[in-house]
């Protein structure tokens, strides 16, 4: 089911927000899309805070043909904006049902988010009214680092950690590919099937969530399946990325590689 959704602006949105900021009379669709939004924290009127442990994964992409892609923590959702001057109007999509563990906040970031009234773009920052004047959350741009500038690529593997502790060359004959949707997804070719997982970047870190692949069996060439099965265990692992050029390295929290790539065509 689809859920509309309006926020507007207004004087409530001045008032809980603080009062230092001064909300202006329209939101320009530019400030929306000119970068993701990181949530900071929501303030309640009642004297609540909630501040996300790890605000890079929770995140709103605005993107310019009329998508808004949610990331909250180790899920993701979408929704069809349209910006009318000081309105912005949603139309809620599907939500992934990932269990995110007990300290996660993206459920109620989610629920938030479904209440939203009031919108503005105030010091670099983006606020969002709740209704009722209930509270406010707060969203900060995340700069342009390497993660975000591969949004859009396409590689292909030139390694990967066989699982042993090792970066090993591909199976003669076969392909590993990646391409770093804008909507938060890594999809491309594992070897034999199509693979697809939710990923996040503060800086050159990255943060990627379980594969989902089909489940094709290929028996030729010999070491195929292997060779996927590994790769797609090692991926979710990968916390740092490294750029050279037209080459990348994916590397574990301990320095280990999980993949190397070279720039697709």
């Amino acid at each position: 089911m689809r859920l509309p959704i309006t926020l507007g602006l207004g004087l409530c949105a001045l008032l809980s927000a603080g009062p230092s900021l001064t909300a202006p009379l329209n939101v320009e669709l530019a400030a929306l899309t000119a970068a993701p939004w990181s949530w900071q924290q929501t303030q309640m009127n009642d004297g609540a805070l909630f501040r996300p442990a790890k605000p890079e994964q929770y995140q709103l992409r605005f993107l310019p043909d009329g998508t808004l892609a949610i990331q909250a923590d180790c899920n993701r959702a979408h929704a069809q904006y349209r910006l009318e001057e000081s309105r912005l109007h949603l139309e809620l999509g599907p939500t992934t049902l990932m269990a995110c563990g007990d300290d996660s906040l993206g459920d109620r970031f989610l629920t938030q988010l479904g209440g939203v009234s009031l919108v503005f773009v105030q010091d670099g920052q983006l606020f969002i009214d709740l209704k009722f004047d209930s509270g406010t959350m707060k969203f900060t741009p995340i700069e342009a680092g390497l993660g975000q500038a591969l949004i859009g690529s396409r590689w292909r593997a030139t390694g990967y950690n066989n699982g042993r502790g090792a970066l090993v060359s591909l199976v003669e004959g076969t392909e590993i590919s990646l391409h770093f949707g804008a909507e938060g997804q890594l999809e491309g070719s594992a070897g034999c099937n199509h693979y697809s997982a939710p990923f996040a970047f503060q800086g050159e870190r990255v943060s990627i969530g379980p594969a989902r692949s089909t489940r094709k069996f290929c028996a030729e060439p010999d070491g195929l399946m292997a060779q996927e099965a590994a790769f797609l265990e090692a991926l979710p692992r990968a916390v740092t990325l490294e750029r050279s050029g037209e080459r990348l390295e994916m590397r574990m929290a301990d320095g280990a590689m999980v993949a190397t790539w070279a720039r697709a065509e």
